[in-house]
């Protein structure tokens, strides 16, 4: 009786081990399955990420281009309005300042630190500028 019970028994777990079996094949096969749509549907959302990536980048380009254009008409368009503006101020000749006592390297850079001024005055006065900066001369006693 115990030796029938215990084939009973490991019958028992024989078709539970085989059900087991069954049911772990059905499941990673549905795995499986799941795995390859979702490569599927990955391969997919890439291929749509670098389309949309190239187009906006192709937008980039092509913003750039117009971008580069409208700078180059807007500073045309200021070049002709400012065709034949003078400066309001007088720049005083090289004579000038060497009597004030300016050697020939400081009249260099107060020749540049005049234009400097005179360019920004002139971007201020037309509305064509981005920024305008203006240093200062060392001895500026004299301006």
């Amino acid at each position: 009786s115990m030796l029938k019970q215990a084939l009973a028994r490991i019958d028992s777990l024989e078709r539970q081990h085989e059900e087991m079996k069954t049911s772990v094949g059905r499941e990673a096969k549905a795995m499986r399955g799941n795995i390859r749509r979702l490569k599927e549907k990955n391969k997919a959302i890439q291929a749509l990420a670098e389309r949309q990536t190239k187009a906006l980048r192709d937008d980039i380009e092509t913003l750039k281009s117009k971008n580069k254009a409208l700078e180059w008409s807007l500073n045309r368009l200021a070049s002709k309005v400012q065709e034949g503006w003078e400066y309001p101020v007088a720049i005083q000749p090289d004579e000038y300042w060497q009597n004030k006592g300016y050697d020939d390297y400081d009249i260099h850079g107060l020749r540049g630190f005049l234009g400097g001024l005179k360019d920004a005055v002139s971007q201020l006065e037309h509305g064509v500028f981005e920024s305008v900066l203006i240093s200062h001369a060392n001895r500026d006693e004299d301006l």
